[in-house]
């Protein structure tokens, strides 16, 4: 990779997936595309809300963004992380970056009368 794609890559719209309910996260990557003017968003999430992150790109992807949005890369990894009651103990936390690209616009462009 570039160093101008990495930098292209690190200035994407962030979505970052925790406990709060699904519909959150998805209306928020809805809005990021709608209203923001976005043509790439990213998700990420660690351990337990790694399933929820997958949720909510198959739920844009597949039931509110049918043919308009799909998924770019999926990208998995491991955080190392200082245990907070054992200071001596190093924690590895699974972690999923999934990029989710926008194919065409929802509503198309008016035609222009020439």
């Amino acid at each position: 990779m570039s160093e101008a794609e990495s930098k292209a890559e690190s200035e994407l719209p962030t979505i970052y997936v925790g406990k709060k309910p699904l519909m959150n996260y998805v209306i928020a990557a809805m809005t990021q595309f709608m209203s923001q003017g976005a043509d790439k968003i990213r998700v990420v999430a660690r351990g337990r809300a790694i399933s929820r992150a997958v949720d909510v790109a198959e739920v844009l992807r597949t039931r509110y963004l049918p043919g308009i949005v799909d998924v770019e890369s999926v990208k998995i990894g491991t955080d190392q992380i200082q245990n907070p009651q054992n200071p001596e103990r190093i924690d590895r936390v699974s972690t999923i970056e999934i990029v989710i690209i926008k194919k065409r616009e929802l509503i198309p462009a008016p035609k222009s009368e020439e």
